[in-house]
């Protein structure tokens, strides 16, 4: 009796000592991290200082310096515009962005009109959607669907036009009007397969460095269908675009 009385005595003792040496352990772990955190703070607000302190610069803010990215493929997406045109422009592009929308709307619909339409630009629209958006990998099957049957732009602007006509019910209930057999465009979007070609997409996007949509890469067009591509990340004005266009369209002139 009296050994098993010294026996729980011995183990509470070193569970005690144990117990207080984890404790230490943490308390010194906790000490160090709230110190890591301390000098974080110090130094944004430090940096936020430096911030305030420099004067507010007129105008409009610079936009990214433009990098350049070699072996941008248009793969066997579609394309809009003259196939021999001397520009190429590939558009990474997700259907329920906001920031895509506002980009079509306000610039590459100007560019269709300027450089589009006059033949000097042909436009490769390759699918990046993003993973918190659950309706746009529907939105670009039914667009790759519309595709197959010679309506893919039609569909790509329907899309476009308003976030309500995203769902997969509304692409097939508006099929008439965008000339479509609604059998076959239902068939092909009930096929699984079709997102390989958008998986395709996304993975070879990040290749050349998108991380974000819209994302886009002008640059001569080739015969092979690889570019060198001038990158330009998000949604730019118009100028951004018509500056690097005019650029590459005098040097192969």
């Amino acid at each position: 009796m009296k050994n098993t009385l010294l026996t729980i005595i011995t183990i509470a003792v070193i569970l005690s000592v144990v117990l207080g040496a984890w404790a230490l352990i943490e308390r010194s772990n906790m000490k160090t991290e709230i110190a890591v955190l301390n000098t974080q703070v110090e130094t944004m607000q430090q940096e936020i200082k430096e911030l305030k302190s420099k004067p507010a610069q007129p105008g409009r803010p610079a936009a990214p310096t433009p990098s350049v990215v070699q072996g941008v493929r248009i793969d066997d997406d579609p394309i809009k515009g003259d196939k021999n045109a001397p520009i190429t422009i590939i558009e990474f592009s997700d259907y329920e962005c906001p920031f895509c929308k506002r980009s079509n709307d306000q610039v590459i619909s100007k560019i269709d009109e300027e450089y589009i339409k006059t033949g000097k630009v042909r436009l490769v629209f390759r699918d990046f959607p993003l993973g918190f958006h659950k309706k746009a990998i529907p939105a670009a099957v039914a667009a790759n669907c519309a595709g197959e049957q010679g309506k893919y732009w039609e569909v790509h602007d329907f899309l476009f036009q308003d976030k309500g006509n995203l769902s997969k019910e509304a692409v097939l209930n508006a099929s008439d009007s965008l000339g479509l057999d609604k059998a076959k465009l239902q068939a092909c979007m009930d096929d699984k397969s079709k997102e390989e070609e958008i998986t395709k997409d996304m993975q070879e996007g990040q290749k050349y460095g998108v991380r974000g949509t819209p994302s886009y890469f002008i640059g001569k067009t080739t015969d092979n269908g690889e570019i060198e591509g001038t990158f330009i990340r998000g949604a730019q004005p118009y100028n951004v675009f018509q500056e690097e266009i005019d650029k590459q369209l005098k040097a192969v002139n």
